[in-house]
């Protein structure tokens, strides 16, 4: 899209935003939706947009738990008067529990976070954002070799992950192991931890069931459709496993890390899970399949959230 192009739909968002009308056509259609983030703070949604998104789905939608949903929608159920919304996130960061679980409480809505129990175990960040954050810490030009080796036609840390994650598993761990040989005196920023801390185990016992559900995230974030059946049944499977023993509660959600599945993922999951999410962006109809439930990212103001479940086609 070109600058132009951008700073007349930005215009229009705005506008749609200002007068109410994106949040009441939103509304009018009654729909579903399952809502999708990842980091609040630092390197994530800002705590304010954070609060204000809050407020809006509060006042605007019915918010129900992810179950909840689910549960009508198998049932063909329909939707409430203005709609209803499930909010979600994945990764299960520290500024989840700290920042997040608060205002959570504060606005009533309840959540579910996927979790991934084997970093938390080792309090590890996933592989990706250790990466990136390594990546940033090099000059370019000691960037390039690794480009090279991901085949990324950018040394950017961002295209440069991107790229590793279409990697072979081996040959991407084998990348990920050189970039932490090459950045030995690493040490990460507070901004960096305030952003890739997973939750401590405590923190995650700390989450009221009430309002907090917990799911799985597979064990350490790999992508699912790469790893051969064994390492794709343990990351499955013993994931939900060491929640529950931990947890004392039932774990029977799952999210596909990167949104990456296919149909080999999917017959895994099902041996395992009750319903998995996705990172596909639609509304949740009757009828979903209960292992590709879309998500509409909020990883964004409001505004911007309003505008693209109003373009999200049916």
């Amino acid at each position: 899209m070109s600058s132009a192009k951008r700073i007349l739909s930005g215009a229009v968002r705005d506008l749609a935003w200002a007068t109410g009308f994106s949040s009441r056509f939103v509304r009018r259609g009654a729909d579903r939706w399952v809502m999708m983030l990842h980091g609040v703070g630092a390197g994530g949604l800002a705590l304010a947009d954070f609060r204000a998104g809050l407020q809006w789905l509060r006042d605007t939608f019915t918010v129900v738990p992810l179950g909840a949903l689910i549960d009508a929608v198998e049932q063909r159920r329909p939707a409430a008067p203005g709609g209803e919304v499930a909010v979600t996130f994945d990764d299960g960061l520290r500024n989840q529990a700290v920042l997040a679980y608060p205002l959570l409480r504060e606005f009533a809505v309840p959540a579910t976070i996927f979790v991934c129990p084997g970093l938390i175990e080792q309090q590890a960040w996933m592989w990706n954002h250790d990466a990136r954050a390594r990546l940033e810490a090099l000059p370019a030009t000691q960037r390039q070799p690794f480009a090279q080796r991901a085949g990324s036609a950018s040394a950017t840390p961002h295209d440069l992950v991107e790229a590793m994650k279409a990697l072979p598993v081996a040959r991407r761990r084998a990348l990920h192991q050189e970039i932490q040989a090459a950045t030995p005196g690493f040490v990460p920023a507070a901004a960096d931890r305030a952003a890739n801390d997973p939750m401590s185990w405590d923190e995650l016992q700390g989450l009221d069931p009430e309002w907090i559900t917990i799911g799985s995230h597979t064990m350490s974030h790999p992508i699912l459709p790469q790893l051969d059946d064994e390492e794709l049944e343990s990351e499955i499977h013993a994931s939900r496993q060491m929640l529950e023993a931990r947890l004392g509660r039932t774990v029977d959600l799952f999210c596909y890390p990167n949104g990456a599945t296919d149909a080999r993922v999917q017959q895994a999951v099902a041996r395992n899970y009750r319903a998995a999410v996705t990172t596909h962006a639609a509304r949740v109809e009757l009828g979903v399949d209960r292992l590709a439930i879309p998500r509409m990212a909020m990883d964004l103001p409001r505004s911007h959230v309003a505008w693209r479940m109003l373009r999200c086609p049916r």
